[in-house]
């Protein structure tokens, strides 16, 4: 069963940057909680999220929030697959302008492409990527901030909605190659292979959607060169914003989160996929009040309880996927965040 998410304030001077989505991304979201057996009010209160967004589909709510509303909803509805199964009976047109570019889209091609280079208008903070090797085309999803830690439900949702767009082009029936997700599978995962009709793989180390190239010539069936045109223009809009960038605790954060069960979450990996030398990368932490040991810690502490919601994962396996060797390095630091043993900690999260 999932459990609530513990807060965790960031010890730096600078206050985090707001990560974000379109409204647009809400609709159906109220209605999907209901039919669940859930109660829409009271998961939105507890995200943090203001009941009927999508009547502003151009504004942008916060996406930490949006990933709250879909732990909120699996925990009130008891439907531990929630964001798997919103993400599957979304269609495009909920996306909005995004989503209206995509399907007035000459071909698959134009669509997709067009999808990755407007993203950040969606979607800030976060990457889709559309690459092609040989004869298989890859679009991959990635969120960007590292205060996001609770990631399986909208990396399900994110790539159901993805699908739909593809199957809009190549038909109901249609079905990829196959589903990679970063996190754990953490629950049953049966239920994603019928939702993607593929085999799905999880502690990937990417998020995709992986499918014959030949694919992206298929024509989109709503095209429309005069609304892709609209779409166009007034994303463009959208984009003109003057945003603030990501701190580099921040970005730091998400890195770590995506390494950690590498094995792999240490400064070189880390300064490498960010581009930068280890001494700049440690000077711009000192300027955060921050270390890379700090911020290690800090992710590792916040994982390990949201890893601990899952009742199904064992205590040593959670050990692993922080990066520690042995159960007891792991029930030490433990100790040192909570004062209590991760076994108790998840005994007394269940009695409440």
């Amino acid at each position: 069963m999932v459990k609530s998410l513990s807060s965790h304030k960031t010890t730096s001077s600078r206050q985090p940057c707001i990560s974000s989505v379109l409204g647009a991304v809400t609709v159906g979201l109220e209605e999907f909680i209901t039919a669940q057996g859930g109660e829409s009010h009271t998961v939105l209160s507890r995200s943090g999220l203001h009941g009927r967004s999508y009547e502003q589909p151009n504004q942008h709510i916060p996406l930490k929030h949006y990933c709250n509303s879909m732990h909120e909803a699996a925990r009130s509805t008891g439907n531990e697959h929630f964001g798997l199964w919103f993400g599957e009976q979304f269609q495009p047109e909920g996306l909005g302008l995004f989503g209206l570019y995509a399907v007035t889209s000459t071909d698959l091609r134009s669509a997709l492409l067009g999808m990755r280079d407007h993203f950040p208008v969606f979607q800030r903070n976060s990457l889709l990527n559309v690459s092609v090797d040989k004869d298989i085309c890859e679009v991959e999803y990635r969120l960007l901030d590292g205060e996001i830690m609770d990631r399986r439900q909208d990396a399900e949702l994110t790539i159901g909605m993805i699908n739909n767009v593809i199957k809009r082009a190549m038909g109901s029936t249609w079905a990829p190659l196959a589903v990679d997700f970063q996190h754990p599978a953490l629950v049953n995962a049966h239920p994603h292979r019928d939702a993607f009709k593929c085999d799905v793989a999880f502690q990937c180390e990417r998020n995709l959607i992986r499918f014959k190239a030949n694919c992206l010539d298929q024509a989109m069936p709503g095209a429309d060169p005069m609304l892709n045109n609209v779409s166009i223009g007034s994303m463009l809009h959208l984009a003109n914003a003057n945003l603030p960038e990501l701190s580099i605790s921040q970005r730091v954060k998400s890195e770590i989160i995506e390494l950690l069960p590498q094995g792999e979450a240490c400064l070189e990996t880390v300064c490498c996929r960010l581009n930068m030398s280890a001494r700049s990368l440690q000077r711009r932490l000192a300027q955060e009040h921050q270390s890379f040991k700090s911020v290690l810690e800090e992710v590792r502490e916040e994982l390990a309880i949201y890893y601990l919601s899952y009742n199904t994962v064992n205590i040593s396996e959670i050990a692993y996927r922080l990066g520690y060797s042995e159960l007891s390095a792991f029930t030490r630091a433990f100790l040192r965040w909570k004062d209590t043993s991760p076994s108790e900690w998840r005994l007394h999260s269940l009695c409440h």
